[in-house]
């Protein structure tokens, strides 16, 4: 008997013209990241960590800092929770240096300084989520687990979906990343999801002519698409605040 395909996932074709397509985008356009130059369990997670809700350009000097103090786990579950804080300095959020250091003493004690390789079973410690854990157990175990972070939502969303809102589509969400992935290049899809998704997918200025998904996404062109909508219904309102100010240009800046 054949398996059904999931209601969320694509046609086969499709799937693999994404993977094909990404894979080979992300070749050449990767970024060059620390973290990527290791397998190290305890090396991902500190960066994961890092990186929930700080931007990356000011994880990476921290990353280097915090894991000449820290290397291992062992190193980190044998500090004081407010010496780990101080080392936290600056990247805010600091419950997370706090969950961090949970964890490595939940990792020392209970499986002897070995981070557990099962996303299940990641997820069982305190801080570590459903992406976190899937993209520990990709990057560090090499499997081929589906993450879905605020990049990689955004993507998938607009390519594959467009209708509803990405934040209220989740589950629908995980299970697309789940079937788009490839089970033999895992690594470079996950990262190249994310990459594409802070490189070219972005969330207020796509860059849609240089994106090689345009044959089937579904959002393209997705400034042209808003652009339309803006004209439609703010125009008017608009022109009519302009004669009040005896015909000021009213700026609006983008930002992120």
């Amino acid at each position: 008997m054949r398996k059904r395909r999931s209601s969320s996932a694509p046609a086969l074709p499709v799937r693999r013209a994404f993977q094909r397509l990404l894979l080979s985008w992300y070749r050449r356009h990767r970024r060059d990241l620390p973290w990527r130059k290791t397998t190290d369990p305890y090396r991902i997670l500190v960066s994961e960590i890092m990186l929930q809700q700080t931007q990356v350009d000011r994880v990476v000097p921290k990353y280097h800092e915090f894991l000449l103090r820290y290397p291992t786990f062992e190193a980190l579950a044998g500090a004081r929770v407010r010496d780990v804080t101080k080392a936290w300095y600056p990247l805010g959020y600091n419950i997370r240096p706090v969950r961090l250091h949970s964890i490595a003493c939940e990792t020392v004690e209970r499986y002897g300084g070995r981070l557990p390789d099962e996303p299940e079973q990641l997820q069982q410690f305190k801080g570590i989520g459903r992406y976190t854990a899937g993209a520990i157990a990709t990057f560090a175990y090499g499997k081929a687990a589906p993450i879905l972070d605020t990049n990689v939502a955004r993507v998938l969303h607009r390519i594959f979906l467009k209708r509803g809102v990405a934040k209220k589509q989740r589950a629908q969400l995980w299970a697309l990343s789940e079937s788009l992935i490839p089970k033999k290049a895992a690594y470079d899809f996950n990262q190249g999801l994310m990459d594409f998704g802070a490189m070219v997918c972005t969330a207020k200025q796509p860059l849609c002519p240089a994106c090689p998904m345009t044959r089937f996404c579904k959002s393209y062109p997705f400034k042209l698409v808003n652009r339309v909508n803006r004209v439609t219904t703010a125009a008017p309102a608009c022109r009519q605040a302009r004669r009040r100010r005896g015909g000021r240009r009213n700026g609006q800046a983008n930002g992120r």
